[in-house]
Parts: structure tokens; C-alpha cells; sequence
């Protein structure tokens, strides 16, 4: 029964490796055609932040650069674009409010702050009420974000869009080691969104750079205040509903991401505590998708739950060796060839589903680790070694698996906490 469960649940990462690397090496000339794109008129970019200091700031100046370059571009047009720049400050920051009142951007405090940021965002839903509906979209950032020049000039959001994902990707070359499993990580999620995307799969939501039209942020992010990992959560309840997520293919933003493993530790902690309950609270959303869409509920919920992917491939190497040792302590101990006695009875026809199970436990192991490999493989032929996504070594690999590991340390040892969406201080 043990080999049973343990195949069953390697089957699981075989079957996602294997759909993954289809579509990675999917001829790109068989997807659907994209559907055509327009500019969004009139934008709503709401930052959340909690205690990130005059740093917000960095990013709401570029927003408002991007505004003003757009309106200059659009000089002749009738109907101009407006992006109007809101900071949600989740809690007292003084350093923020004074970098903002400084540059002049509108911002809006929530006191207490937390517990979450999907509890911010209700808190500007509610705050603002129907002022939302004047905007075609609404854009999330995070505050460790930046924009490149021309970033307003390239969103063009598919006709009937309503949720969207930009693509993000690290803000200049990532230092070694867990940093750069991370810029390899999101070139990964990027190149999987648009195949996923373009073959009628559900799109996760990353955070970082979303877009949402009004009644999808109502029925989204603004509602997702049961688990830490709130845009997981409005991933679910946005598909559940009958919303599509798209991915779109730029324009990029960049990620500043901390360069401290401790502080790297302290938001995947939450990632850790939010999806343990994010499998019990958005179990009956999967459902739902997955009336609709069996293969799509599938590629959506491993998205969600068979990471991180680097704890996945270790237990599937321990898989790998520990099924290989014990079909050699059969091999050994007389199992194989006491299948054949004429008078095994049932001790004969256990030890013939033991061995099955061992054999199975072993192929699907190796067989996801095979098909990790090859995708990693096509995606590096597809974008090759950009400065922002340098090769990886197997000391980063380490430094990131010791990372994720301090990470699911954090989360074990205040687990109610980041279960119900209130992280220790």
C-alpha cells in the first residue's frame, strides 16, 4: 500500500513535467491567434506597501514619468491616457508619507495595518467604492518594483481582458545564488504563462504586475483575505468564476528583490503558510474549474501546490534512489525469482504488487526528473543566457534550496499565525 501511495504521488510532478515540456517545445506557429490588443485610456496603479520607506516612491516616480511621456506621445488624439497613481500604505511609515508629500502623489493609509495584502486591497475597494468603475483597469504593483522607459507606450491589453499578469523580470543581473535561481525561476513562469496562456490554460496569478478590470478586482484581489497567499487565492476565485487570467507578453517590469536570505526566508514563509491553507479554503473553487476544465484544474492546482520545485526534485531524486535500493534488496533477497514457485500463494502475489509498485515508484521518478531537465534545457534554447538570467551553478541551487528550507522552518513554527492571513511580527 505504501509503494501504492508513493507512486501515485509521484505520478503527480511526472504527469506536470511532462505537460510542461510539451508546451515548451510546442511548435509556437500552432497556437491560437492571439487576440488584438488596445491601449487601456484611463488607469488606476495602486501600489500596496508596508513598511517599505521613501523606497515606494522609486516607483510611483516612474509611473508618473510614464503618464506624462504617454500624454506627450498622444498630443493629436482626441482622448488621451490618464494613469492616476494611488500609494496603499498598509500601516504608519513615515519615511513613505514623507517622500510622498514631497513628490506629490496621492496616497492612502490603513490603520491598523495587515494582516494581509489581500485585506489592504478590500480596505481600498471598500474606501473607494464606485470611484473604481470610472477606471478601465486596475494595475497592482509591488513596491520593490520598477519600470523601464516606454512601459505605458507597450500595454496592449487583448479585446475582453479582463485579468491579466505582466511579466517580470529582475531588475539588472542577480547576485549568485538563491537570486539567481529566482531570475531563473520567473523567465520559467513567463515562457509557461504564454504557452499556457495560448493553449486556453488557467494563468496564475504572480503578483508583482497585475491588471484587473473593476468587477474582476471586486471579485478578486479585493475578496482574497483568507490566506497569505492572496493572489493564488484571486487566481482561484477569478476562474472559479468564469474569469480568464491572461499572460501577457510585455511590456516588463523589474523586480528588486532583497539580497538578504533572512529577508527572502520571511516572505516565502507566508508563501508556505497561505498555500497550506489555500489547499483546504480554494478546494471547492478548484472543483468548480475543474467541471469545466479537468487538464486546466490539473496544470492550475500543480502550479500552485507542487512547488517549490526545488523541494519537489529533491524528494523525487530520494524516490529515485531509495525505489532503486529496495528493488536491489529484492533482487537479493530471493523476491524475483520466488515469484515463480509453484506454491507461493499469496506471500508470491504480495511481493508481485510490492515489486510492481517499486518498479512503477522508480520510472515515474526518473521520469520527472528527465522531463525537469529537458524543460529547463528548451527554455534555455529559447531565451538563451541574458544578462538578467545568468546560468545557474549548483552552489545556487543550494543557497536557494538552504533558503526555501529557512523558509518552511519559519512557517512550521507559527503555523496558525500564517494561516489565518497574520504573520508574526
Amino acid at each position: 500500500m505504501l509503494c501504492g501511495l508513493l507512486a501515485a504521488a509521484a505520478a503527480l510532478p511526472a504527469l506536470d513535467a511532462t505537460l510542461r515540456l510539451r508546451r515548451l517545445t510546442a511548435p509556437r506557429g500552432g497556437a491560437r491567434p492571439v487576440a488584438p490588443g488596445r491601449a487601456p485610456r484611463k488607469l488606476l496603479a495602486v501600489i500596496p506597501s508596508r513598511a517599505e520607506g521613501a523606497r515606494v516612491g522609486d516607483l510611483a516616480e516612474d509611473l508618473g514619468k510614464e503618464a506624462e511621456r504617454k500624454r506627450e506621445s498622444e498630443k493629436e488624439e482626441k482622448e488621451k491616457i490618464s494613469c492616476h497613481v494611488l500609494v496603499l500604505l498598509d500601516g504608519p511609515d513615515p519615511d513613505a508619507e514623507a517622500r510622498l508629500k514631497a513628490d506629490g502623489v496621492n496616497y492612502l493609509s490603513k490603520k491598523p495595518p495587515g494582516p494581509s495584502k489581500g485585506h489592504a486591497l478590500a480596505f481600498l475597494a471598500e474606501h473607494l467604492s464606485s470611484e473604481i468603475d470610472a477606471y478601465d483597469f486596475i494595475l497592482v504593483f509591488d513596491a520593490d518594483m520598477r519600470l523601464p522607459e516606454g512601459f505605458l507606450r507597450d500595454l496592449a491589453v487583448p479585446v475582453g481582458t479582463e485579468a491579466f499578469q505582466l511579466p517580470v523580470r529582475p531588475a539588472g543581473i542577480p547576485a549568485p545564488g538563491a537570486p539567481r535561481v529566482e531570475a531563473l525561476s520567473l523567465a520559467a513562469a513567463h515562457a509557461d504563462d504564454l504557452a499556457r496562456d495560448a493553449g486556453g490554460l488557467p494563468v496564475r496569478l504572480r503578483g508583482k504586475a497585475m491588471g484587473f478590470s473593476p468587477s474582476a478586482f471586486r471579485l478578486g484581489p479585493a475578496v482574497s483575505t483568507r490566506t497569505t497567499a492572496e493572489d493564488s487565492e484571486a487566481t482561484l476565485r477569478l476562474c472559479a468564476s468564469g474569469i480568464r487570467v491572461r499572460a501577457l507578453a510585455g511590456p516588463f517590469a523589474f523586480d528588486e528583490p532583497s539580497l538578504s536570505p533572512e529577508a527572502m526566508a520571511r516572505s516565502r514563509a507566508r508563501w508556505f503558510g497561505g498555500h497550506l491553507k489555500l489547499l483546504v479554503t480554494g478546494f471547492v473553487d478548484l472543483l468548480k474549474i475543474a467541471a469545466n476544465s479537468p487538464k486546466g484544474a490539473f496544470v492550475l492546482a500543480a502550479d500552485l501546490w507542487l512547488r517549490p520545485r526545488l523541494f519537489v526534485l529533491l524528494a523525487l531524486a530520494f524516490l529515485a534512489v531509495g525505489s532503486d535500493i529496495a528493488l536491489l534488496f529484492f533482487s537479493s533477497s530471493g523476491a524475483w525469482t520466488g515469484l515463480g514457485a509453484p506454491n507461493g500463494g499469496t506471500a508470491n502475489g504480495s511481493s508481485f504488487l510490492t515489486l510492481m509498485g517499486i518498479l512503477v515508484l522508480s520510472l515515474e521518478a526518473k521520469l520527472a526528473l528527465v522531463f525537469e531537465g529537458l524543460s529547463v534545457i528548451a527554455l534555455r534554447r529559447r531565451m538563451g543566457y541574458p544578462p538578467e538570467v545568468p546560468a545557474v551553478t549548483s552552489a545556487d541551487l543550494f543557497s536557494s534550496l538552504a533558503m526555501w528550507a529557512r523558509a518552511a522552518g519559519r512557517g512550521l513554527l507559527a503555523p496558525s499565525r500564517w494561516h489565518r492571513a497574520r504573520p508574526p511580527a
